[in-house]
């Protein structure tokens, strides 16, 4: 697969909480696109959400391009999770929308450096795993 996702998680009971539980459902989401020709073509993106806790939070907001390894050809992004989004409904969409950043961003990286990247693919099979809106009709 080509989108990889995962968490760092500085304290034990984040592992319950709902991000590591949007974390979890959208990577199996993911996995159950695997057989889409877009996963199984490099480079691939790595993308860790750090978990605040009391004793650690990432020095730095949002996302950054952590590191390119051109033997593997994978690129790297953080993203530092806010605390009040680790216990959010608002959790699956945040990971979604970090994730749709990383792939604006991977195909500004790979576009500079001349390395084919499809981000509009990428983009289309997370359509497939947003949440769906629901309408309420009065």
């Amino acid at each position: 697969m080509t989108l990889h996702i995962g968490s760092m998680m500085p304290d034990r009971s984040l592992d319950e909480s709902v991000l590591i539980k949007a974390i979890t459902k959208v990577s199996a989401d993911l996995g159950r696109l695997r057989d889409q020709q877009v996963q199984k073509q490099p480079p691939a993106l790595d993308i860790v959400f750090l978990l605040p806790s009391l004793q650690e939070k990432a020095g730095f907001a949002g996302l950054r391009c952590h590191s390119y390894d051109t033997a593997l050809q994978v690129l790297r992004f953080e993203s530092a999770v806010p605390e009040k989004m680790v216990t959010s409904i608002h959790a699956e969409r945040f990971v979604i929308a970090i994730m749709q950043d990383a792939i604006d961003a991977a195909g500004e990286f790979f576009s500079e450096q001349h390395i084919l990247f499809d981000a509009s693919a990428h983009l289309a099979l997370m359509d497939r795993v947003s949440p769906k809106e629901r309408r309420v009709i009065n």
